[in-house]
C-alpha cells in the first residue's frame, strides 16, 4: 500500500486555516477534522490516504440550535459527486455552511412568539425570510475560471440551490433556487480573489436545468445553453442567458 503524501494534506489545512482562522483543528492520530462555525460544528475523519485516496467521512455534523445535520450533509456531499484523489474539504465546509444557513433560518421562522417586541421582530423576519424563499436566478461571468478550488466552491451551493457552471474563459456560472440561498452562495464565491466577476442576470424566478437539482459543471458555452433549453420556459432563459453574456 502507497503512503500518504502529507504535503498535500499539510498544504490544504494551512489554505483552510487561512481561510477560516481559528474554526479548524485536526488531530493527525484520530485524523479527525473539525470545523467550528459560532455552535456549529462538523466533524470528519480523513482517510489513512487522504487526499490521494478517499473522501472525507461524516462523524457528525450540527446547527446552531444543536439540530442534527448528519444526514442532510452526507446526502449534500454525495450530490457534490466529489472526485477521488483531490482535495474535498473546503467543498466539505462550504456545502455544509449553506446546510446550517438553511437550517437556522427554519428554526427561526418556527420560534415562539413572546412580547410585541419579540412579535414585531418575529414579522419583520418573517417579511426577509419569505423575500428569500421566493425563486432566485442569477449568471454570473468571470474572466476565467480556472482554479480547481473556486471550481468546487461554486459546485458546493446548498441542497435548495441548482445550477450550472463552466470553466476557463472566460468562466460561466448560472445558479437558481431559494433567494436566500442563492445570495448566500453568490456572497461566498464573490469573496473569493477574482480578475473580474460580475453579475450579469438577475431575476425573481426559478430557472430549470437539463440535469434536474444540485449544480453541474460543463466543458463549453454550447453545453450551458443546451443545460437551459428545458422546460415551458427554457427557450426564453436561453435567450436570456445569451444576451447576459453577450452573445446575443
Amino acid at each position: 500500500m502507497s503512503q500518504p503524501d502529507g504535503s498535500r494534506l499539510a498544504m490544504e489545512l494551512e489554505l483552510l486555516e487561512a481561510m477560516y482562522p481559528g474554526q479548524i483543528s485536526y488531530d493527525p492520530k484520530s485524523r479527525d477534522f473539525k470545523f467550528a462555525d459560532q455552535s456549529a460544528l462538523l466533524h470528519l475523519r480523513l482517510p489513512e490516504l487522504y487526499p490521494e485516496m478517499g473522501l472525507p467521512d461524516v462523524i457528525s455534523a450540527c446547527g446552531g440550535s444543536r439540530t442534527d445535520l448528519r444526514d442532510r450533509t452526507k446526502a449534500a456531499m454525495q450530490a457534490l459527486r466529489l472526485a477521488d484523489g483531490e482535495e474535498a474539504l473546503d467543498a466539505v465546509i462550504a456545502c455544509y455552511q449553506g446546510i446550517v444557513d438553511e437550517a437556522n433560518s427554519t428554526t427561526d421562522s418556527h420560534s415562539p412568539k413572546g412580547t410585541a417586541k419579540d412579535r414585531n421582530s418575529a414579522v419583520a423576519r418573517s417579511e426577509v425570510e419569505r423575500e428569500s424563499e421566493r425563486g432566485k436566478t442569477v449568471v454570473i461571468w468571470l474572466h476565467h475560471l480556472l482554479a480547481l478550488s473556486k471550481r468546487k466552491l461554486a459546485l458546493a451551493a446548498a441542497p435548495s440551490v441548482s445550477g450550472i457552471t463552466k470553466p476557463g474563459y472566460p468562466g460561466i456560472m448560472v445558479f437558481a433556487g431559494n433567494a436566500g440561498a442563492v445570495l448566500d452562495h453568490v456572497r461566498r464565491l464573490k469573496a473569493e480573489n477574482w480578475q473580474a466577476f460580475q453579475m450579469r442576470y438577475e431575476a425573481d424566478e426559478c430557472w430549470e436545468f437539463v440535469h434536474g437539482g444540485g449544480v453541474s459543471e460543463v466543458e463549453s458555452m454550447s453545453e450551458v445553453v443546451a443545460a437551459l433549453d428545458f422546460g415551458e420556459h427554457g427557450a426564453r432563459h436561453k435567450t436570456e442567458f445569451l444576451q447576459a453574456v453577450g452573445i446575443k
